[in-house]
């Protein structure tokens, strides 16, 4: 009798299957705990405030992957790093909502092909910028935020493959370093890791 393919075998298949993947692996529960750790000491070590919401969120996801992805992988539809501040104010004009927290968005990576902004901004490199006229105040701390990010390989087949609560998250150098030593992918500057969670909703075998 033929094994019914599971949930993560299907995942397993697409990832690996997305133009620019070279490898593709599943995180077990000692792995996600171990990178979370990973995670959390780059940011209290960081001479810069860094928080990255999504490796926290990991930990509620029922599966974890994670790919390895040369420079043929897609951009981001949306920016990986903000400089935000926290506590934005109801009705603010750039703000960012994550897990039901409100930022105020002071600085953001610049999205690939550059972007034209309509107010007056500070370049970091040719990769970020800060726009100084948003800020509240100087007393007011900033960090730079690391969101969740869609992954839309996998929503568009959401119902299909019955999983929810879909996120993707880029690795600190520290968590990244981490995750490619726990699989042996090579450390080389041209290929990134990306992790990818989500939610099973209900089994593939009850799908109809």
């Amino acid at each position: 009798m033929e094994k019914e393919e599971s949930t993560a075998d299907r995942v397993r298949e697409i990832l690996k299957n997305l133009h620019g993947v070279i490898n593709v692996a599943q995180l077990d529960d000692t792995q996600r705990s171990r990178l979370i750790e990973h995670e959390r000491h780059y940011e209290t070590s960081s001479v810069l405030p860094v928080r990255n919401i999504g490796v926290g969120l990991l930990a509620q996801r029922d599966r974890c992957f994670v790919i390895l992805k040369d420079t043929r992988f897609r951009p981001p539809r949306m920016p990986t790093v903000f400089l935000v501040e926290e506590g934005a104010p109801e009705g603010g004009d750039h703000v960012i909502t994550i897990e039901g927290a409100r930022y105020n968005v002071v600085g953001e990576e610049v999205m690939e092909g550059g972007s034209s902004y309509q107010e007056p901004t500070i370049p970091l490199d040719t990769s970020f910028v800060i726009f100084p006229n948003r800020r509240t105040g100087p007393q007011v701390p900033c960090s730079f935020l690391l969101p969740p990010i869609p992954f839309l390989e996998l929503e568009r087949l959401a119902t299909e493959l019955g999983i929810g609560a879909i996120l993707s998250i880029s690795p600190s150098l520290a968590a990244d370093t981490f995750v490619r030593t726990s699989f042996g992918f090579p450390l080389t500057n041209d290929l990134a890791t990306l992790l990818i969670g989500f939610n099973e909703i209900r089994p593939l075998a009850a799908r109809v």
